[in-house]
């Protein structure tokens, strides 16, 4: 995932009821009033998103939201926890907190809905 390695998204979690994701705030992820860009904020959100969609189907987006509460600012570490809110055999909604750290300040929140097949069995 070069995307996710070039803004330095780690994964923290993988699991169908829980997915973590972490992202440091840097000065190359700020915008013109020094606080995290929105576009870094989305790509963390994005990325807990994608992984726990796909753990156990081919998974593609089809609607996203993503709502701004606070700033975060160089130094601060983002952690976006998704959860699944319904999983459907088609269709599948989940729901991303994005905080300032493990137990910090929510900072946005992110909603996602994916259109879904089970992964063909590789056996």
């Amino acid at each position: 995932m070069a995307y996710a390695d070039t803004l330095g998204l780690s994964v923290l979690e993988a699991a169908p009821e829980r997915t973590r994701v972490t992202v440091p705030v840097t000065d190359a992820g700020v915008n013109m009033h020094g606080t995290a860009h929105g576009g870094l904020i989305f790509s963390v959100a994005d990325e807990a998103f994608a992984v726990i969609s796909n753990l156990h189907a081919q998974a593609v987006a089809i609607e996203t939201h993503l709502s701004f509460f606070r700033a975060a600012r160089p130094g601060d570490v983002l952690v976006a926890t998704a959860t699944p809110e319904r999983v459907g055999r088609t269709l599948a909604t989940y729901r991303v907190e994005i905080r300032n750290g493990e137990e910090g300040d929510l900072l946005a929140l992110f909603t996602g809905t994916v259109s879904r097949r089970e992964k063909e069995d590789q056996t």
